[in-house]
């Protein structure tokens, strides 16, 4: 289960669908190995988001946060961030954050 768990699934869902279904025919015995699922047997060392995601992450819920407190209002919510509208566009547009209403 450790091994499942510490995966990083490339494949998302599907890949462990289909890497799970496999294992279960390959078993010889009754439980399922890291090896019968063709997993590392040592944990994947956890992936550290690089700062600037972390900053992307931390505008695009700031933003947000300041366009749902100003009832989408921009000039409001650009005011409330302290930054212009135009600033707060391209922060929209990077985020995929569209106006409301």
């Amino acid at each position: 289960m450790a091994a499942i768990v510490a995966y990083r699934w490339p494949g998302n869902v599907r890949e462990m669908e289909n890497r799970v279904r496999r294992a279960v025919l390959m078993a010889d015995g009754k439980t399922i190995s890291v090896a019968d699922l063709g997993l590392p047997s040592t944990p994947e060392a956890p992936l550290m988001p690089t700062l600037r995601q972390i900053r992307e992450q931390a505008d695009a819920k700031a933003v947000a946060r300041a366009l749902a407190l100003t009832d989408n209002n921009v000039s409001d919510a650009a005011q409330l961030l302290g930054v212009s509208r135009p600033t707060l566009y391209e922060l929209m547009k990077a985020a995929n954050i569209k106006k409301q209403g």
